[in-house]
């Protein structure tokens, strides 16, 4: 059953990619999208985009650093830093971006840090940044950002997604500690008893996201495309949880279909809603770049004298 699973989530995805592949080559106005490209701001540009990168990296890691922390697991920051920044990056062309495990995995490889307190800390992570997102993708939709969705479906919407999460975390707790599932979820039951470590933790998920569309609005803005804050959180939110679910490695094609029909509905001209498209593609390449210079760092520090381990 677990292979035909598999398989089918491997034809879907091939098929939306196609569709998305298609629909570029065919209704993309290529030509004067290049155009449109040679007027962007290539010298500040990179630098904003960098710095937004960077802080979101930042944000994480400090995340991390308390989440570890709270479990009894003491590492220095700059390791996690590091580790957490390369992974961040190699999970842009990963399906479901659960490449952003490998930081698990190089902690586990370096004797830092086990597997199962380390992927329980690494799913609170991720049920946080869920519903961070999606939070911030409805609270957009219903602020404002469509005109023509029902904010009265809006609201029942968030009130059934807030529902959902509470059952969630009602049945994680009441999960025995002594079991191998248990073991699994005692950081995220840790966090959410500790107001205050919740509170951190949530801070810093919603200060670490605002970076990522900051990224986004100075990349926009960079081709002279205006649209305000929250319109491009909205879009930020929901075409990342578009292109994660649909399973695409770096959600290719389905990105820029995704983010050009945004910017069409936020009443952009078609070729610069196509050029907008690329230029947030441009935000993936420099994040992969930063990744592969984190690399590097942690490389060349690993070749040389070990940095300490504190585990308690």
């Amino acid at each position: 059953m677990s292979k035909i699973k598999k398989l089918l989530s491997i034809i879907i995805s091939g098929v939306i990619f196609f569709l998305c592949a298609y629909y570029m080559v065919s209704y993309f106005q290529w030509t004067v999208i290049f155009q449109l490209l040679t007027h962007v701001d290539w010298k500040w540009m990179p630098v904003a985009v960098a710095v937004t990168i960077l802080f979101f990296w930042l944000f994480r890691a400090m995340r991390w650093f308390v989440l570890l922390k709270a479990a009894g697991i003491h590492i220095d920051f700059f390791r996690l830093y590091l580790v957490g920044s390369i992974s961040v990056a190699f999970a842009l062309v990963t399906p479901l971006q659960s490449g952003e495990a490998l930081k698990v995995e190089l902690l586990k490889k370096i004797g830092a840090l086990e597997r199962v307190p380390g992927y329980g800390i690494f799913m609170t992570e991720r049920i946080l940044d869920l519903i961070v997102v999606l939070l911030m993708a409805v609270l957009s939709l219903i602020f404002g950002v469509s005109k023509f969705l029902d904010k009265g479906t809006m609201f029942a919407a968030v009130a059934l997604m807030l529902i959902c999460f509470m059952v969630f975390f009602m049945i994680i707790q009441r999960i025995s500690p002594d079991n191998a599932v248990g073991r699994f979820f005692q950081p995220f039951n840790q966090c959410v008893r500790n107001v205050k470590i919740l509170a951190i933790v949530i801070v810093l998920t919603i200060g670490g996201w605002l970076f990522i569309v900051l990224g986004w609005y100075a990349s926009l803005r960079s081709i002279s495309i205006s649209i305000n804050i929250l319109e491009t959180a909205a879009m930020t939110a929901i075409t990342t949880l578009i292109g994660i679910f649909s399973l695409i490695p770096w959600s290719l094609g389905i990105s820029e279909v995704s983010i050009s029909s945004f910017l069409v509905y936020f009443k952009q001209d078609i070729p610069l809603a196509q050029a907008g498209a690329l230029i947030v593609r441009v935000y993936g390449i420099v994040t992969l770049i930063l990744g592969f210079i984190h690399f590097l760092v942690w490389k060349f520090i690993r070749s040389g004298k070990q940095m300490p381990v504190n585990i308690e």
